[in-house]
């Protein structure tokens, strides 16, 4: 997979010098999605210095989650969370076109997010997270297409959300297209009037034949709040028109709707109840339904989930999430650390308070055996200091690669120890030059 996305990204060297000013980025990027690769459900947003974008798909994975599980036909979990074809040739479109849009815009970003989410089963999305500079110094040969790959930072996550939401978007799509009585079976069990339905969404539901009328429910806003374990609130700012041209009288553009969800016993998220924030009364006229102040949610919205929230990225955390990848890969593949440790957790982080900035780094290993050992302190430990000369070596290169000096110090964090060890900058600078070994460097007086 990550070699096929550093293939995307060297395509874009081949691209002519074009220009997206920067007040059209977004326009920029979804025309030449949907004229060059018929994509057109994107979302794209821009944070700070970050730029994002969302994919949803149909399908993420080439395997069937429940089938599998059913069956028990899984190889191994690797298999099993494969992306199909389909979704790779989309991802890999979307990545040429933010990869082009980058590298010929008057506007500085410092990184891309793109997230590829199944929308329809899973709610699992694949997360692609680049430096921008990385895709130039790729293009001109400054750093390899396997250091590239290091680079970029691939996730896999559950999008809950996306799970919440789906009933509610299949609701408003049924809307669209079922008759009345079926609307009214599925989603209210026959326990309101015709009529009374007819008033909540403001005389659009089908009352024959599919396609009688051509009302189109425009979702504006979904966002979700868990209540308890298996129930869920999801609000909806909607817009019906019908042929492009808003529906609702007095001036009225959008709905709000506030579903509540349960788990049902095949683990599936379904409505069991629709409350509606106004309602066309016996004139044809909208009537806001007053709630009791303890209930007006519409105050907090902004702490709900949503789908695509995009954060600004960092270099400093960016730096330590990739570092975390990387130095867990040679651990995995690494035959002594495999033969010397019982079980390995090790993490990067980025801390910028309290002051001054730094990294950690957050160990937990059991070693198989505690022999070649007569010091105090387990980092002495000939096996402990090789995993930890590979990480450190891992760290100063890495940070060397990327210009990177925002920090004063690195803290070892081993669980088994009482308090850390830091080591300064400048005394990593010579770890880095091969001045003074790992061991030197513990042995010096602590910062």
């Amino acid at each position: 997979m990550a070699a096929c996305l550093a293939a995307s990204v060297l395509a874009a060297s081949g691209c002519k010098s074009q220009s997206y000013p920067a007040d059209k980025i977004k326009e920029s990027l979804l025309e030449i999605c949907r004229q060059e690769y018929g994509i057109e459900d994107l979302d794209v947003k821009i944070a700070g210095n970050t730029i994002g974008v969302f994919l949803p798909l149909k399908k993420l994975f080439a395997a069937d989650f429940k089938e599998a599980a059913v069956t028990g036909k899984v190889r191994n979990l690797e298999t099993l969370f494969e992306p199909s074809p389909e979704a790779m040739e989309k991802v890999e479109d979307v990545l040429f076109s933010v990869s082009r849009v980058l590298l010929s815009t008057d506007r500085q970003f410092d990184f891309y997010v793109l997230e590829a989410t199944d929308v329809e089963k899973t709610g699992m999305q694949l997360v692609l997270v680049g430096f921008v500079n990385d895709i130039k110094r790729v293009r001109v040969w400054d750093i390899s297409r396997n250091e590239y790959r290091k680079r970029v930072i691939h996730e896999l996550k559950l999008n809950r959300a996306v799970v919440w939401h789906k009933p509610v978007r299949d609701f408003f799509s049924d809307l669209e297209k079922l008759p009345l009585a079926e609307i009214e079976q599925k989603y209210f069990a026959g326990l309101l009037p015709p009529e009374t339905i007819q008033r909540l969404f403001f005389d659009t539901v089908l009352t024959g034949a599919a396609g009688e009328k051509s009302v189109r429910w425009e979702i504006q806003d979904l966002r979700s709040a868990p209540v308890q374990r298996s129930e869920v609130l999801v609000y909806a700012k909607v817009r019906p028109q019908r042929d492009g041209q808003p529906i609702l009288p007095n001036g009225q553009d959008d709905l709000q709707y506030l579903f509540m969800l349960s788990q049902d016993v095949e683990d599936e998220m379904r409505i069991v109840r629709i409350i509606p924030f106004q309602f066309q009364d016996e004139t044809g006229k909208a009537q806001t339904i007053s709630f009791p102040k303890e209930l007006q949610i519409e105050q907090n919205l902004d702490k709900w989930e949503t789908e695509f929230p995009l954060e600004e990225y960092k270099l400093g955390p960016f730096l330590a999430q990739q570092l975390t990848r990387r130095v867990q890969a040679i651990a995995a593949t690494d035959e002594r650390i495999h033969n010397t440790f019982h079980e390995i957790k090790l993490n990067f982080e980025y801390s910028e308070d309290p002051n001054p900035p730094h990294f950690n780094l957050n160990l937990e290993a059991a070693l198989k055996e505690l022999n070649h050992y007569n010091r105090n302190s387990l980092v002495f430990h000939e096996d402990m200091l090789y995993l930890l000369n590979i990480a450190s070596r891992e760290f100063v290169d890495v940070l060397r690669s990327y210009q990177f000096g925002d920090y004063n110090y690195l803290s070892l964090n081993v669980a088994q120890e009482n308090a850390p060890w830091l080591i300064g900058r400048d005394d990593l600078e010579l770890f880095r030059r091969r001045k003074v070994d790992l061991q030197g460097l513990l042995t010096l007086p602590k910062i």
